[in-house]
């Protein structure tokens, strides 16, 4: 069962609402990358991104919400999304999953990764994920803000790229 919507407000109290992504967000999902700058999609992919193509929409749009799960903030006013974050298992290493995030440009610096990722997290932890993984450039600061307020932990750093991880809390 799907997490349900909720209403949220960003970092300067601009209304947004949170819901399960689906695959009927294709979309609207496009548009969104198309509104990222070349550098936003640089940092979000690891390298240049000038477009997605159908395969990658239909794999980042169709996802199951237990061992590939997003959530998008969507602008109420007009039913765009405006950022999503999202885990995807890792095949090799059961119980672990690879977290992305990207807030598009006019809505970044409002806290709606934090607002996302802290609904992924708590998501990835009721479905039994134990460890998310994320990497980012060493430059983009503000991501690796947002992952250490999540309470992921730098693991290790090379050729430019920081990986960070996050531990699911122990029952008990």
């Amino acid at each position: 069962m799907a997490a349900p919507e909720t209403h949220d407000m960003t970092a300067y109290g601009i209304p947004v609402t949170v819901r399960p992504l689906c695959a009927a967000d294709h979309d609207r999902l496009a548009a969104a990358f198309r509104r990222m700058s070349d550098r936003s999609r640089h940092l979000r992919f690891l390298g240049p991104k000038p477009r997605l193509s159908r395969a990658e929409l239909t794999y980042l749009a169709d996802v199951d919400q237990r061992s590939h799960a997003a959530f998008a903030a969507i602008d109420p006013d007009d039913g765009t999304i405006v950022g999503v974050a999202r885990y995807a298992a890792e095949p090799a290493l059961p119980g672990t999953a690879d977290v992305a995030m990207f807030v598009v440009d006019a809505w970044q610096g409002q806290g709606i990764a934090t607002l996302l990722g802290r609904r992924l997290v708590q998501h990835a932890d009721a479905q039994g994920v134990a460890r998310l993984v994320g990497s980012t450039f060493a430059e983009n600061r503000p991501a690796r803000a947002v992952l250490r307020r999540l309470g992921f932990a730098t693991t290790s750093i090379g050729g430019g790229v920081v990986e960070l991880e996050r531990s699911a809390p122990r029952a008990g």
